[in-house]
């Protein structure tokens, strides 16, 4: 599928009974991060660290920018103790450090051949915060199979170098997920 520019979607006569979710699959450049083996469980930690996110989107002098549209986290396992907390953040810089588990992200467009120019990572470590902006934290009660699933609209985005972070803990007992999905954009 050749790539196509996400700025056409701002020409009135271009997809007019369309949002931009669906002008950037069909451009090409919308992916979906999602364990590709079902029911793969992943723990969160006992207390907030900001070098212990629990997802993390970065990159390093890529392309495009990156759009974080939403993302769905469903609680498995051993259910957390206390209220479960989550966090949203944002930096210029690309934190990532070392380890984690990287998921690759998928083109929602099946004809897609286009990779992502971002990397996705659980339970890395980041190097320290340079000008991180925490967007969000809401909190969850412990419920196994509740969905945690905010809208954010294409809302959080960084520019060619950046992460995006996700951090979530509960006191004593650590919450365990399995990824819904993160439906993420690329733009110029």
């Amino acid at each position: 599928m050749p790539e196509r520019s996400l700025n056409y979607i701002a020409e009135p006569e271009a997809y007019l009974d369309r949002a931009k979710a669906y002008g950037s699959c069909v451009g090409g450049r919308r992916f979906s991060v999602a364990h590709q083996t079902p029911g793969t469980t992943i723990a969160g930690q006992t207390s907030f660290v900001a070098t212990t996110p629990t997802f993390l989107i970065n990159q390093a002098s890529a392309a495009r920018r990156v759009v974080l549209s939403n993302f769905a986290l469903c609680q498995a396992g051993t259910p957390a103790i206390d209220t479960i907390h989550i966090a949203l953040a944002i930096d210029s810089s690309d934190r990532y450090a070392s380890g984690g588990t990287s998921i690759t992200p998928q083109a929602t467009a099946m004809p897609s051949s286009l990779s992502a120019g971002f990397s996705f990572r659980f339970n890395p470590t980041a190097a320290a915060a340079s000008a991180v902006r925490i967007l969000n934290e809401w909190t969850q009660p412990v419920w196994t199979g509740s969905v945690f699933n905010p809208d954010l609209h294409d809302g959080v985005l960084i520019g060619f170098t950046g992460s995006i972070l996700i951090y979530t803990w509960a006191a004593t007992v650590a919450p365990t997920w399995i990824v819904g999905g993160f439906d993420l954009l690329e733009d110029e």
